[in-house]
């Protein structure tokens, strides 16, 4: 009884989830909640794969991987194709976990330990915005196809490859396109306003800018 009242303990402290991103660490603002649901949305799409996102001030364990791991099964993501990124601050230090679902460790075994090395270092410099973009940039490279071999074979092979490349490379022109919404000078979403010329069928001038720094871009060039 007494293992079962501090396991119970154990489960009741954890965190609800606040949909895909739970930022309870405070970590972003606004504009950078905005920015981080595109990329999971994105993520969705492209890969097929459930990312969710916690930031966090308390750890019930006192071990950032056994902290992640018991919010992957509290929050139902154990057995989907999913991926969870714990960001946890205890006093100043930040540390993270990227832990896999049961689907995503069968279909792409070390994705999660890949990615989780590639952020270590922004996490350690506290940089944990910006450690969440770069978890999307790295997910957009490790899962983009390799290139394409001439094929040899003509008995039909290749026809059948070709359907599976194209969904493939479009998948990444989606995630490539998202990233390209993001600032490069400030790492926030880009705004998009319009102007159309001559009328309702006339021309239209699309550009791109940034709240914060005041970065703009349109089609026919930078600002």
């Amino acid at each position: 009884m007494a293992v079962l009242a501090a396991s119970s303990v154990k489960v009741a402290s954890l965190p609800l989830p606040v949909g895909p991103l739970s930022d309870y660490g405070s970590v972003l603002d606004r504009h950078g909640r905005e920015e981080i649901l595109a990329l999971i949305e994105a993520a969705g799409m492209t890969s097929g794969i459930v990312v969710n996102i916690l930031a966090s001030w308390e750890d019930p364990y006192g071990d950032v991987d056994r902290y992640a791991h018991a919010v992957l099964q509290a929050w139902g993501l154990g057995q989907g194709k999913t991926l969870l990124a714990v960001f946890l601050k205890t006093k100043e230090d930040w540390s993270v976990s990227v832990v896999p679902g049961q689907g995503t460790a069968l279909a792409h075994p070390g994705l999660a330990e890949s990615l989780e090395k590639g952020i270590a270092n922004l996490v350690a410099h506290r940089r944990i915005e910006e450690a969440m973009r770069q978890l999307f940039t790295l997910l957009g490279r490790q899962l983009a196809p390799p290139p394409t071999r001439p094929a040899r074979d003509r008995s039909g092979g290749a026809g059948r490859a070709l359907p599976i490349g194209l969904g493939a490379t479009g998948g990444l022109a989606v995630l490539l396109f998202t990233l390209r919404r993001i600032c490069p000078r400030c790492g926030r979403l880009l705004r998009i306003r319009e102007r159309r010329f001559f009328g309702r069928y006339g021309s239209r001038h699309r550009v791109y800018y940034c709240r914060r720094c005041g970065y703009s871009r349109s089609k026919g060039g930078e600002g």
